[in-house]
């Protein structure tokens, strides 16, 4: 691989363009009992505070397909939980559109999608951007593209997410909630660094007034020590389920990417499966559809599985998870650790990845020192880890990827 090749991505949200791409069935006269989906167009915001506040309209939960960068334009498609919904044609909200398209049986999830599609302008482009791009476009055909979880799996620009995870799973409960509300941000303003320095010495509610809106994570905990100062376990409670259950997800998604990278320094092949690999089958949409044993000879089209860390996790002896085997012993946790009594919620059972990406569609062109490159990615992979490995930037916040 080259060096790394200097360029900037979402100098502006149209710079980054995500559109998922629904395999769902969606009828265009409604039937009993069944759901509206509504196609989604958003930008500055992220996707759990654009559910909130669609849920709202619709006097309903909302279930959609998967999360989307706040950083980005974004369409995506949701539906709420319940039949007895509101069913406006259409809703609008600072940062966003909501457009009834059609109805569903069943609320939409991730299986709902195939993947994403994006479109991707770079500004500020080395000279050696086409050549590159050629590059990863090569790793990504011969199924050698890590498939990394991406910088904003982790809490993005300044937020440290795996890290609340990581003290979860090793029960140290009062660690994961000052993690939350009083550790520094590079990000933070002058009130917000204010208001974690009162959270270090306790001053709950002092810090809580100081915070702007856009804290309101770090808000509802320091409302909630404020009544209880050494309820730690609550505290955590006070933040919303989906996000909640984030921070021991990413820490899974982190040990993962730790894992893969340990695979690649060793010299792994990634693209292939070897005997005594977990394997799986896949869709016409490189979706795992069932995973087979280390015993089980692969079949034609069978792609390698590397392990997720959780309390289901064995040891079959495969060559990824000795990889896994060494991280977790770093990390100073057991998959045991994953099962989190105090709070059943957050627990993480486990899984497997595919440790390749799968890229269709890669094109890319350029005039100067911008570039634009169009690609799809099956679902749960992430356009910032294919880019990474063009731009491999040494600071990732200043250069868009978070």
């Amino acid at each position: 691989m080259s060096e790394p090749c200097e360029a900037r991505l979402r100098l502006s949200d149209s710079d980054f363009i995500v559109t998922e791409v629904l395999r769902a069935e969606v009828l265009q006269e409604r039937r009993e009992g069944y759901l509206p989906v509504y196609r989604v167009e958003k930008r500055s915001i992220d996707t759990m505070h654009m559910a909130r506040e669609v849920s709202r309209e619709l006097r309903s939960r909302v279930s959609y397909c998967g999360l989307k960068d706040k950083r980005a334009t974004a369409i995506q498609y949701l539906t709420p939980t319940s039949s007895r919904s509101a069913t406006p044609a259409l809703i609008e909200g600072r940062g966003y559109r909501a457009e009834l398209i059609g109805y569903s049986r069943r609320p939409l999830g991730r299986g709902s999608i195939a993947g994403n599609s994006f479109r991707i302008t770079m500004r500020g482009c080395c000279s050696r951007m086409g050549e590159c791009l050629g590059e990863v476009s090569a790793l990504a055909a011969q199924r050698r593209l890590p498939n990394f979880y991406g910088h904003q799996r982790f809490g993005g620009r300044g937020a440290s997410t795996h890290l609340v995870g990581r003290a979860i799973v090793r029960r140290d409960f009062e660690g994961a909630v000052k993690t939350i509300v009083s550790e520094p941000r590079a990000t933070d303003d002058e009130l917000t660094s204010r208001a974690r320095e009162l959270a270090a010495r306790g001053e709950y509610g002092r810090a809580a007034a100081l915070l702007p809106a856009s804290q309101d994570t770090e808000r509802l905990v320091l409302q909630r020590l404020a009544k209880r100062g050494d309820d730690y376990v609550g505290a955590l409670r006070a933040v919303p389920i989906q996000l909640r259950r984030m921070f021991t997800t990413a820490y899974q998604s982190y040990i993962f990417n730790r894992t893969l990278s340990a695979c690649m320094r060793t010299g792994l092949d990634i693209s292939n499966v070897h005997e005594g690999d977990n394997w799986g089958e896949v869709d016409e949409f490189m979706s795992v559809v069932k995973v087979h044993g280390v015993r089980e000879r692969a079949t034609e089209g069978a792609v390698p599985l590397i392990q997720m860390a959780g309390y289901a996790y064995r040891n079959y002896g495969s060559r990824f998870d000795a990889c896994l085997e060494a991280v977790l012993r770093e990390e100073c946790v057991s998959p045991a650790d994953f099962y989190v009594e105090e709070m059943q919620e957050l627990s993480v059972e486990g899984g497997f990845r595919r440790p390749f990406m799968s890229v269709s569609g890669m094109r890319y062109s350029g005039d100067g020192d911008t570039w634009t490159v169009s690609f799809n990615l099956a679902r749960g992979e992430y356009a910032t880890s294919l880019l990474r490995e063009v731009v491999k930037p040494r600071d990732p916040a200043s250069c868009g990827f978070l």
